[in-house]
């Protein structure tokens, strides 16, 4: 709790994933990845309770007996690979408000953000709660110029993601940060006034930490970087 507000953590981890298989328990550096996240929202000062939301016995396992979480057991139609998160949330608020377990915030904290820092989830707790924000990112900076990315199609053919002339000083243009999947809190009331149409995402105001603390392990070529990173190298 952080002055007066109740406070959940929620993990979404379900059993299947695409990029690599049985993701949430790939055993990076030896340990499976979900405790990554739940050791650190563990040990955090402000949550009040920390659950993992899964359809996956083996998951919802490892979560319970060495993450210490609770366990929200999640429904086939919301474990889909076009399930979207927020109807998770929902659905993770409404069975814990069933059992008479009620929140001011809920604080998503993914699997595959496993360098995320017990100090990023208590300082962005810290930064909404005392500016009021409904809704809150964890976003990093990126290293380029919006104005020099481009896509390119088959033909090799270039063309720009945002407007503008390419030719720009760097000092010129305000510091760009995408949304790297870290961290998520948003209120309760604002959940629930929005239901399924609310795109985590697309929140307003974004908490800035270093790339490396929010890197997102989505895929088996992120293996060797992120247990670099994960050794200190």
């Amino acid at each position: 709790m952080y002055l007066g507000k109740k406070i959940l953590g929620l993990i979404p981890a379900r059993g299947g994933s695409i990029s690599v298989p049985r993701k949430n328990l790939y055993p990076l550096n030896g340990k499976p990845l979900i405790l990554y996240t739940t050791e650190s929202a563990g040990r955090s000062e402000f949550l009040d309770a920390v659950y993992c939301s899964t359809n996956d016995d083996e998951i919802a396992s490892i979560a319970f007996v060495q993450g210490g979480c609770g366990i929200i057991p999640r429904p086939d139609e919301l474990s889909t690979d076009t399930a979207k998160t927020i109807d998770c949330v929902i659905h993770a608020l409404t069975f814990l408000s069933e059992k008479g377990e009620d929140f001011d915030y809920v604080m998503i904290l993914q699997p595959t953000s496993p360098l995320r820092k017990t100090e990023h989830i208590d300082g962005c707790i810290r930064y909404v709660i005392d500016n009021d924000i409904p809704g809150c990112v964890s976003v990093s900076k990126i290293p380029y110029l919006p104005v020099l990315i481009r896509n390119m199609n088959a033909e090799g053919h270039l063309f720009p993601i945002v407007g503008g002339c390419g030719t720009v000083r760097r000092q010129d243009v305000l510091p760009t940060y995408y949304v790297d999947g870290c961290l998520y809190m948003w209120s309760v009331p604002e959940i629930i006034r929005k239901g399924s149409d609310l795109s985590l995402n697309d929140a307003q105001v974004g908490y800035e930490i270093d790339s490396d603390s929010g890197f997102d392990f989505n895929d088996v070529l992120d293996i060797p970087r992120c247990e670099r990173l994960l050794n200190g190298k």
